[in-house]
């Protein structure tokens, strides 16, 4: 009889062990998503923020050529 319970103990124990990393994994997976998005929305402000930064350059650089003239 306790041989028969170890035995079931087994396949209870390993299915808890899977559950755990399934959620583990949904977890990490939510987490992987999130992560996208900041990492897009930090992409289109960097974009953004390049864009003004060149358009400044190029307004700079014309002030500087003027005061040249």
């Amino acid at each position: 009889m306790t041989t028969l319970i170890s035995l079931l103990a087994v396949p209870a124990a390993a299915g808890a062990a899977y559950g755990g990393v399934r959620a583990g994994l949904n977890g990490a997976r939510q987490s992987i998503v999130q992560i996208e998005r900041i990492v897009g929305r930090l992409d289109e402000k960097i974009d953004d923020h390049g864009e003004r930064i060149t358009i400044l350059e190029v307004e700079t650089r014309n002030l500087k050529e003027d005061k040249k003239t």
